[in-house]
């Protein structure tokens, strides 16, 4: 178990550590590489030696953040942070050699598995960015734009544009002090919330032409089989939040998709959920967890069985309201 502390006191110990290490997710999102990117700069800000250690499932939509700030290979490294991480499961494979070595992590999900010896858990952030910007305040350093990039894109990332139910007044000031010193915040927005490749368009397609319902049209599910995406040519950004897009539909009130790993027959599952359905605690039957409104989790079955039991538990988590 960890023990909890505040960001004052996660400031204070990071102004004692030597040189850090900060970890960031597989399947990296904006929240993690933006909360890895702007914590290293406010680190080096104040005069601590910081570095963020490369991963390798990380894409050029999120690359640029980290220019400059990625680990040399043979770095010496005294204090690991995980940020944006619930359980050492989610480490890549290349930082899975740190699972029991992470001294500090900052994160926003309440299903955090507690694996750091400190932890600072805001559950009710919007993102682990608003932990950061606390802590960069706590370190007193002053946010420059680079950081407020990082911030922004970690905060409008987790929100869907600022648009979802978890979205906070902290999440909106964030946005609103980085465009007041100078962030141009409409390219990012075009990037992660507008603009779609070829590819994407032919995997919402076949996302919605497999769809199948719960009969009373509240819980959908639909999934897709790695051939098939190997043979499209699909990215991993092409494959970012395929699940929001279920939440449109009129009536659904839980939406799940099931899509198969590059390496094994495994199946990464995204749910996503209405009020006052739990997600995380859907996802929780099958060793996951998350958010209330967007959790996660991997079956390991055929992925027939694996939708009946996913809606099964769905349509469990909905009658209990």
């Amino acid at each position: 178990m960890s023990r909890k502390i505040d960001v004052c006191q996660a400031a204070a110990l990071l102004k004692q550590a030597g040189p850090v290490l900060i970890l960031t997710h597989r399947r990296p999102d904006g929240d993690t590489v933006g909360s890895a990117a702007a914590l290293c700069r406010a680190l080096r800000k104040a005069g601590k030696e910081a570095f963020v250690f490369a991963n390798e499932d990380i894409t050029p939509r999120l690359g640029f953040l980290l220019e400059g700030l990625t680990a040399p290979q043979g770095y010496a490294f005294d204090y690991v942070v995980a940020v944006d991480i619930a359980d050492t499961t989610l480490l890549t494979e290349s930082a899975k050699v740190f699972a029991d070595k992470i001294d500090l992590c900052l994160d926003h999900h309440p299903s955090n598995k507690e694996f750091a010896k400190d932890l600072v858990l805001h559950g009710k952030a919007a993102a682990t960015g608003e932990v950061i910007y606390l802590l960069a305040k706590e370190l007193g350093v002053e946010i420059d734009l680079p950081m407020w990039e990082a911030l922004y894109i970690a905060a409008a990332t987790d929100t869907g544009c600022f648009k979802f139910s978890n979205t906070t007044p902290l999440a909106h000031r964030m946005a609103a002090d980085a465009i007041e010193a100078g962030l141009d915040f409409l390219p990012h927005n075009r990037t992660f919330f507008e603009a779609k490749s070829k590819v994407r368009f032919l995997i919402e397609r076949k996302m919605f032409d497999d769809m199948i319902f719960s009969d009373n049209g509240e819980v959908c599910c639909s999934h897709l089989e790695r051939a098939w995406l190997n043979e499209i040519g699909a990215t991993d950004d092409d494959l970012d939040n395929l699940s929001t897009l279920t939440m449109s539909l009129e009536g659904v009130k839980c939406g799940i998709i099931l899509t198969q790993n590059k390496k094994d027959k495994a199946y990464k599952v995204s749910v996503r959920s209405h009020r006052p359905a739990d997600a995380s605690r859907i996802c929780g039957n099958f060793g996951g967890g998350g958010h209330p409104r967007a959790a996660g989790c991997t079956v390991d079955m055929p992925v027939q069985e694996a939708c009946a039991a996913l809606m099964a538990a769905a349509a469990e988590e909905l009658a209990k309201w």
